[in-house]
């Protein structure tokens, strides 16, 4: 099964809630905000775009653009998005296969591919509570 959600704005509702989610992870919250930059994610089919914004304390979950430049950016299908996060699809080869297209200081961001787990397990949950089948 791929990308849960095709109308343009369930589909945005429901990563833009997944997202702010993920700063309930202690290792995701952590290694984000270690990044001190602005990281635009770019999801594609349906267009989605959200950015996390890591230059002040913490980590913040923005839905439109918080001003200044991106330091990173990810570029992805929604059908990608759901298939990191299901563990269907690893995301180091994902990077190497070019299904992700970055841009910008990049390499902090794939170190944090180590917390997949986490961001998987917590994605799992999430589908399950809204009553969507992996």
């Amino acid at each position: 099964m791929g990308f849960p959600y095709q109308d343009p704005q369930q589909a945005k509702q429901f990563v833009l809630e997944f997202a702010n989610r993920l700063k309930d992870v202690k290792e995701i919250y952590e290694g984000w905000s270690a990044l001190k930059m602005l990281i635009g994610i770019h999801i594609k089919q349906p267009d989605i775009d959200f950015w996390v914004d890591a230059r002040g304390e913490g980590m913040q979950i923005c839905e439109t653009h918080p001003g200044g430049e991106e330091g990173a950016s990810l570029t992805l299908t929604a059908d990608l998005f759901h298939k990191l996060y299901t563990g269907q699809e690893n995301a180091m080869l994902a990077f190497t296969k070019r299904l992700i297209q970055p841009k910008g200081k990049v390499s902090g961001i794939m170190q944090l591919t180590r917390t997949m787990p986490q961001a998987v397990e917590a994605y799992k949950k999430f589908l399950a509570e809204k009553g969507v089948q992996a």
